[in-house]
């Protein structure tokens, strides 16, 4: 399978291996090209000032558009493998939107109810609950994703990746 169908395409089966030598690179890439531009930023302008500097605000927005490109190739990665334990890829979104949903509902409801308002003691803990609620099931997706392995043989996704073609 040719590296832009790994990357982009929605279709077909992968296997562990394949998972972890194309999502690795991705989130490392994701990770450099992100957090580089902000350290240099801190480094040249500082981190004395009170106010944050426009350059910072600039390249943490330029950061969030890495992270959206890095979506779409993720998201075929772990759809493939996912295919691949005989599973729709939309259970990703299990993985996804439900921890961020149980973390946001925990620290993102003060913010919510009133944005003037400092982070009370009692929304941290409640935060802290929900962030440790949200921990297995992200756990789980990891297991599921890189650690079980495929369905034997084919399946309704396609070929077994680790059967060797005729």
């Amino acid at each position: 399978m040719k590296i832009q169908t790994i990357l982009f395409s929605f279709k077909g089966r992968i296997g562990r291996g394949t998972y972890w030598l194309s999502i690795v690179p991705v989130l490392v890439a994701a990770h450099f090209i992100t957090f580089a531009p902000i350290l240099i930023v801190g480094f040249i302008v500082g981190t004395e000032s009170e106010e944050i500097p426009d350059s910072i605000l600039v390249t943490g927005f330029m950061a969030q558009l890495i992270w959206l490109a890095g979506l779409w190739p993720t998201l075929a990665v772990g759809s493939k493998r996912l295919h691949d334990r005989n599973k729709r890829g939309w259970q990703l979104l299990v993985w996804w939107v439900l921890p961020f949903c149980l973390l946001f509902g925990g620290f993102g409801i003060d913010f919510v109810s009133d944005p003037n308002t400092v982070l009370r003691a009692g929304y941290l803990s409640t935060g802290s609950i929900m962030m440790f609620a949200s921990l297995p099931i992200a756990l789980w997706g990891i297991v599921e994703l890189g650690i079980l392995p495929g369905t034997k043989g084919p399946n309704r996704f396609g070929d077994d990746p680790l059967r060797p073609r005729a």
